[in-house]
C-alpha cells in the first residue's frame, strides 16, 4: 500500500525493515540484511526477570544505534513526542515517522499486554481526522489503523524493563552520500566483533549467552504458579509460568521480528555481502558459521513454540534443549567472531 511517497513492504526485522522502507520513500533502495549489519545492533542480550515473569532474550545488543544511518550518510533526528498531536506534527514534514513501541500493547498482535517487548518498531505514515493513525508494521502484509490511545499506550508502556520504548520517534532526512559496502562493511564488522566479544556487561554478548545457559536450568524451580498467556490464535489461556517462559523464548527466537533464528541468518547474509563487495574471502567462513548457528537457534525456537504450547509435554526436555543449543551456538559464534577479529 502506498501513502504519499511511502510504500509499505513486509520485512524480516522490524528495525531494519522500517529503515529500509523510509529510505526507499526517499529513493534509496538498500538491502535489509545490509542495513541490519551496518547498524551494529547484532549480538545477544539476556535480562532476567523477577519472579515468574519470563526472562528476556534478544538477539541484539543495541536498540536503534543509528550506525547504519551514519555510515550511509543519512541524517536522523530523534524525538519523544508525548501525545498523538505531537506525533502528527512530525508527520507534517516526513513521509513516515519510525516509532518504538511495546509489541504486546499493539492491539492487532492480539497479545493484550500479556507478552511484552519494548524494543519493537513500526512506521507511522498518516494521521487521520478521526484520532487514528495508519501504521506500517513490517510483520504484516498491509498497513493497519490504530487509535491514538492504543498507539500511545504502546509507545509509553513500562511493561518491558529495561527495554521500555520511552516514546522514542525518529525522522529521517536526506542522504548526503552513496556509501560503498566494500569500504563501510568492514568497519561495521569490526564494531560487531568488539561489541560481542567485549561488551562491558555480563548481560550482553557471549557473557549474556553464558548467563542464559546457566540460568535456564533454574527455570523449573523459579518459574512457578499459574499465569495468563495468549495462544497463537490470540486467545487468552491459563498456563504455568514455566511453559510461558519457554513459549516466550520461542517467540523471541522466531516470531518477534528476528526473521527466524535470532537474527543469525541475517548476519550471515550480511557477511556474505561484505565478502562479495570487498572481494575478501575471509568473511565467507564466518558467514557460514553464523548461518549454522542460526539453524540451531531456529530448531530450538520451533521446538519451544510447539512443545511449550502442548499440554502435558516434557518441559524438562525443552529446558535441556535450551542449555544444549546455547552451548552449541556459543561455540560456533566464538569461532566466527575470532576469525573476523583478524580481518
Amino acid at each position: 500500500m502506498s501513502t504519499g511517497g511511502y510504500v509499505h513492504r513486509r520485512g524480516i526485522h522490524c528495525e531494519s525493515a522500517c529503515q529500509c522502507n523510509i529510505l526507499a520513500a526517499a529513493g534509496h533502495e538498500v538491502d535489509e540484511d545490509v542495513v541490519f549489519g551496518l547498524d551494529g545492533g547484532f549480538g545477544f542480550s539476556f535480562f532476567p526477570a523477577r519472579g515468574g515473569a519470563p526472562d528476556i532474550v534478544v538477539g541484539k545488543q543495541a536498540i536503534m544505534p543509528l550506525r547504519a544511518a551514519r555510515l550511509m550518510g543519512v541524517e536522523v533526528a530523534a524525538h519523544a513526542p508525548t501525545s498523538g498531536k505531537g506525533l502528527a506534527q512530525l508527520l507534517e514534514s516526513a513521509p513516515a515517522v519510525m516509532v518504538r513501541v511495546d509489541l504486546g500493547r499493539l492491539p492487532y498482535w492480539g497479545l493484550e499486554g500479556r507478552s511484552s517487548f519494548g524494543g519493537y518498531f513500526v512506521n507511522v505514515v498518516r494521521a487521520l481526522d478521526d484520532d487514528r493513525f495508519e501504521v506500517s508494521d513490517p510483520a504484516l502484509d498491509t498497513t493497519v489503523l490504530v487509535t491514538a490511545a492504543d498507539l500511545e499506550a504502546a509507545r509509553s508502556s513500562r511493561d518491558s524493563p529495561p527495554l521500555n520504548p520511552d516514546r522514542k520517534a525518529y525522522v529521517f532526512g536526506a542522504r548526503r552520500s552513496a556509501p560503498q559496502l566494500g569500504l563501510v562493511g568492514p568497519v561495521a564488522v569490526r564494531n560487531l566483533c568488539r561489541d560481542v566479544l567485549k561488551p562491558g556487561s555480563r548481560s550482553l554478548g557471549l557473557a549474556g549467552m553464558k548467563q542464559l545457559q546457566s540460568t535456564a536450568p533454574t527455570w523449573p524451580r523459579t518459574k512457578l504458579g499459574e499465569v495468563d498467556d495468549v495462544d497463537a490464535a490470540g486467545r487468552v489461556v491459563r498456563t504455568d509460568a514455566l511453559s510461558r517462559q519457554l513459549l516466550h523464548l520461542g517467540r523471541q527466537i522466531e516470531t518477534f521480528g528476528t526473521g527466524g533464528g535470532l537474527f543469525r541468518p541475517m548476519i550471515g547474509r550480511f557477511l556474505a555481502a561484505v565478502a562479495e563487495a570487498s572481494g575478501d574471502a575471509r568473511y565467507t567462513g564466518p558467514a557460514e558459521l553464523f548461518r549454522a548457528s542460526g539453524r540451531h537457534w531456529q530448531t530450538l525456537g520451533r521446538a519451544l513454540l510447539d512443545g511449550a504450547a502442548t499440554p502435558g509435554g516434557d518441559r524438562q526436555q525443552l529446558v535441556d534443549a535450551v542449555v544444549d543449543t546455547v552451548g552449541t551456538a556459543m561455540d560456533l559464534e566464538k569461532r566466527a567472531l575470532r576469525a573476523l577479529g583478524g580481518v
